[in-house]
């Protein structure tokens, strides 16, 4: 079915044109309809429009002017103009806009379906030639993508060394290697069903592809290695070691917590410093290979490579090592003891003169810790003083170890309250409930609808919820799929009709409505602000 827009300011014609065309047998859905041009833009970033049927004189702007801006930014989107016989003279100006057709409004319903029919025609010759394309492309990417591995493979194993040979054969097959990081990946407890040699490469091909997906636009290189392992070459926007490496642990939180939501396998992982060209593969890989080790004691594990100094630290000084005990401890409720875990770690950086850079390091490594235990052990948590993000800027810009030592432990205490405030919610049914959100909350989702898996009465159910929590069902329903929006919207490719429907609000909007209501600000806005605090 092709998606079809309706622009015109008077009613009686928008309604005619649903009502009196047969819209199924061309094989189109009438999805939205707009008064005016402007109207029609904002709407375009809503939906995926193949056809636009535009009055060609509304106030504001007009027919022209709309078909204008979708020959500029939406070249794919087929137009149809709404002439009266005096506007013809408008039709040179048109044709430079690739406008389909022109329909008399006197008599538009025979017209139109002609009209649409030529537009469908198109919209389906530019896609078998667009997948054509595609697929050449694809056995083109296939073929240098093989070719690429065998040389990243032949080079991380030292068979490759010589500077020539690693500089010409990575220029020849386009390799972005600048400002890289090792990311090594070990997986654990590969299910029983995907045991077998076919599946088990289809498995390994779907972590491989979730990767991808998780590095979003950064070039990276991710091939298998050892036995249940990957190997990724991730490189990064920027040189700073820092912010790179606190990006990197916020991915590697991603991957763990979707490791731990499918509850299939465990994911340990190793990252290496941030190596500059391509001459030092085999270090990047033996640094995150390293850095991996461990993991023999850990399930779920993230660490990031510390180079030996000439200094000796005290025995449990390592960052990992110092990371788990604190996330321990606040997850016992002690979070004394945390605190005093990370004192003594940065006093042993103090007394030894740790280089700045590993001891930044070790207090990203003991923040991810922290949030990730937040994250998944207390999903209805009230939301931090500070965000992820804040947090991380603040240790990399950090002048002394004492601004370390503050920011960390306000973090800690921080935790230490919200997991305390969520542990007042001892309730079997308020948890179930919670549970229940978690996982549907991108499907159909109501008070009946989690009554019924629970199994008890829908007016109990809710007025239980009430009491114990303070909040009612769909007000929890609605922020946490709010939550979840967010972190979508943080990337910049996302669109805002995709981001309701992967959170469960099938209208957008309904979706901006809601999160409006919540956040003080529209998804648009709230992209933007992001984007620009990134920036900044």
């Amino acid at each position: 079915m092709y998606n079809v827009m309706i622009v015109d300011d008077e009613p009686v014609i928008k309604k005619g044109l649903q009502c009196f065309i047969d819209w199924s047998i061309l094989g189109c859905e009438v999805v939205c309809e707009a008064s005016n041009g402007m109207e029609a833009v904002e709407l375009l970033d809503y939906y995926e429009i193949d056809i636009i049927v535009t009055d060609i004189r509304m106030p504001g702007m007009d027919g022209l002017a709309l078909s204008d801006y979708v020959h500029r930014n939406s070249p794919q989107t087929k137009v149809i103009i709404l002439t009266a016989f005096a506007d013809f003279s408008y039709a040179q100006t048109a044709i430079q806009y690739e406008v389909v057709d022109f329909v008399v409004k006197t008599n538009p319903t025979e017209q139109i379906p002609r009209a649409i029919e030529k537009a469908t025609r198109l919209l389906e010759k530019e896609r078998e030639q667009m997948q054509k394309v595609r697929q050449l492309e694809s056995k083109l990417n296939d073929n240098l993508s093989e070719i690429s591995e065998k040389f990243l493979k032949e080079a991380l194993g030292g068979l490759i060394t010589d500077e020539v040979s690693l500089l010409s054969r990575s220029r020849e097959l386009g390799l972005e290697l600048k400002n890289y990081f090792g990311v090594y990946m070990e997986i654990k407890e590969i299910p029983e069903s995907h045991a077998k040699t076919n599946d088990h490469h289809r498995f390994l091909a779907s972590i491989r592809q979730f990767l991808a997906h998780a590095f979003g636009e950064r070039p990276s290189y991710i091939m298998p290695m050892e036995k249940n392992t990957l190997l990724a070459l991730v490189s990064m926007d920027g040189s700073n070691a820092s912010v790179s490496t606190q990006t990197l642990l916020t991915i590697s939180n991603e991957i763990l917590a979707m490791a731990e939501n499918f509850r299939q396998y465990h994911v340990n992982i190793g990252i290496s410093l941030i190596h500059r060209d391509v001459l030092s593969l085999r270090e990047a890989y033996l640094e995150s290979k390293e850095a991996l080790q461990g993991s023999f004691y850990n399930d779920n594990y993230v660490a990031v490579y510390m180079p030996y100094t000439s200094k000796t630290l005290t025995p449990g000084a390592p960052p990992h090592h110092a990371a788990e005990q604190i996330a321990g401890h606040l997850q016992q409720g002690q979070s004394e003891l945390a605190i005093q875990q990370l004192d003594q770690l940065l006093e042993n950086y103090r007394s030894t003169k740790e280089p700045i850079e590993n001891v930044k390091v070790a207090c990203l490594l003991i923040g991810s810790y922290c949030f990730r235990l937040l994250s998944t052990s207390t999903p209805f948590a009230p939301e931090m003083e500070e965000s992820q993000s804040a947090v991380y800027k603040q240790i990399q810009e950090s002048k002394s170890i004492q601004l370390l030592t503050d920011i960390l432990k306000r973090l800690i205490q921080s935790c230490s309250r919200a997991i305390a405030q969520s542990d007042t919610q001892p309730n079997y049914i308020v948890i179930e409930c919670q549970k229940y959100i978690r996982e549907n909350y991108n499907q159909n989702l109501n008070l009946q609808i989690i009554a019924d898996h629970i199994h008890i009465n829908s007016s109990y159910l809710s007025r239980l919820y009430k009491k114990v929590t303070g909040e009612s069902i769909i007000d929890v329903i609605n922020k946490y799929r709010i939550e979840m929006a967010k972190k979508l919207l943080r990337n910049p490719a996302s669109k805002v009709f995709e981001v309701a429907e992967a959170v469960g609000i099938e209208t957008p909007a309904y979706f901006t409505h809601v999160f409006s209501k919540y956040t003080g600000m529209s998804p648009k806005e709230y992209k933007l602000n992001y984007s620009q605090t990134e920036l900044g």
